[in-house]
């Protein structure tokens, strides 16, 4: 747990945690208690204005709503949280299931600062949808398609930019059951381990994040409902690391003397046929490389006698695509930023005060060994945000904070909340300081005693 980890949680973590920024405040609250739509904007505004006007103190949203529009969300969330005129800082919002926390509103509720779910509530996370369409046609039906793919992976992108700090803080405190749940789940942890292992592999006696160990602490602590996202979640990283491995590694034409055949040998042959136009061939190699291996692979497991190519080639398409987005720039800055936010976790020390008047090659060296772990971590976090928008997921409380959706459970629940963290370290604290009192009494009575019986 927090408590006993080496980490120094309190410090990296809480940091001068506000209790204010952490509690829930029912007289200063608004309550979504229907469907997220424009008439709930128009009916929560006036009370929303009014209470940011009336302090900079946060806004507690009690939440017990079937979903809604995510338009109306961003919204009512600009409205809570965006800048007021010379205000000094962003509006903060403590986000509270109360019930129910379903599709539009489960999104509120891990949108929030700081977010609670009381026992009983329920999160539902499902795809993207559209409310209804009038005159279908083929062509709207993929442009709807293509448009619903595309908010699933954004407001994926956006969740786990949330619920990332959160997952570090599950992943501190779950640390020292570890080895006891790899023991009590081998068979999980050494496929985890053997996936994780390709691309970020350990060094005997270097720090590093054990993605592989906190999956299997996942797997093991979800109810037995949702065990099978942490297990999709972790498959998806694994194909993911190995055929973008297996693409790098097959050669993309034949080496002189070399009886292997290269993947794109016949391709470029067929590109100067065409139109000689070596160039634009040339900038699309890696991409067709990884194409086709995907192609490959998925005719390779697929019973193409029973299923049509076409949709073999979608399939591996649409994982085309997927692994595009993985392989992303912007992933690997948000793994980077990741490290130096969090250097005590990803290197055991901290690394800030290393990087100081180091070249930018003396830097990439320093943060070479954490950085593969660093980026699985970031990605573990958003392929576990895309899982949650494929298909239907209810969470109860309890999962919803191993998942890092909400930070707490109110009464307790599987992790220690930051803010009950803090509240166990003022009261031993209390007590530490009522010893030293008592201690500090006690000396100065045995003193007084002492000072009585010489002057007799």
């Amino acid at each position: 747990m927090c408590r006993a980890s080496g980490y120094s949680a309190e410090s990296r973590y809480s940091g001068n945690l506000n209790m204010l920024e952490h509690s829930i405040n029912w007289k200063r609250a608004i309550f979504v208690d229907e469907a997220i739509d424009d008439d709930l904007v128009r009916k929560l505004t006036p009370t929303i204005l009014a209470l940011r006007q009336e302090s900079n103190d946060p806004i507690t949203v009690g939440i017990d709503s079937p979903g809604g529009s995510l338009a109306s969300l961003d919204i009512l969330l600009g409205l809570l949280t965006g800048p007021n005129q010379g205000a000094s800082k962003n509006g903060c919002i403590v986000t509270v299931a109360t019930n129910r926390a379903y599709s539009a509103a489960a999104n509120f509720l891990a949108f929030g600062d700081y977010s609670v779910a009381l026992k009983h509530s329920q999160v539902l996370y499902h795809d993207v949808r559209y409310g209804g369409m009038e005159d279908v046609t083929p062509e709207k039906a993929r442009n709807a398609a293509k448009s619903l793919q595309e908010l699933n992976d954004s407001f994926s992108l956006r969740l786990a930019r949330k619920i990332i700090r959160r997952l570090l803080w599950i992943y501190i405190d779950l640390n020292s059951e570890f080895d006891t749940i790899n023991k009590a789940f081998p068979k999980t942890f050494k496929r985890f381990d053997e996936a994780v292992s390709l691309f970020a592999p350990r060094v005997e006696g270097q720090h590093s994040v054990d993605i592989a160990s906190f999956a299997t602490a996942l797997f093991a602590k979800v109810s037995r409902e949702n065990d099978g996202l942490i297990s999709s979640v972790m498959d998806r990283l694994s194909r993911w690391i190995m055929l973008t491995k297996l693409a790098e590694s097959v050669p993309a034409y034949r080496a002189k003397r070399s009886r292997i055949p290269g993947l794109l040998d016949g391709a470029r042959h067929l590109n100067k046929i065409l139109n000689g136009n070596s160039l634009s061939f040339e900038t699309s190699e890696v991409h067709l490389k990884l194409l086709m291996t995907l192609l490959i692979s998925e005719i390779a497991n697929t019973n193409t006698s029973r299923k049509p190519f076409a949709g073999t080639l979608e399939k591996a398409t649409r994982e085309f695509l997927l692994f595009q987005s993985m392989n992303d720039s912007k992933h690997q800055k948000s793994a980077h930023t990741l490290m130096l936010q969090h250097d005590l976790t990803f290197f055991g020390r901290n690394i800030s005060a290393e990087l100081e008047g180091k070249s930018e090659e003396e830097q990439l060296s320093l943060l070479s060994t954490a950085a593969p772990h660093a980026r699985l971590f970031w990605l573990f976090c958003v392929s576990l945000c895309r899982e949650l928008f494929e298909g239907e997921h209810i969470l109860k409380s309890n999962d919803a904070q191993l998942l890092g959706l909400v930070d707490e459970v109110a009464g307790g629940g599987p992790i220690q909340s930051r803010r009950e963290f803090r509240m166990s370290q003022e009261k031993l604290k209390e007590a530490e300081a009522e010893a030293a009192v008592a201690a500090a009494a006690a000396a100065a009575e045995a003193a007084a005693a002492g000072t009585a019986t010489l002057g007799e």
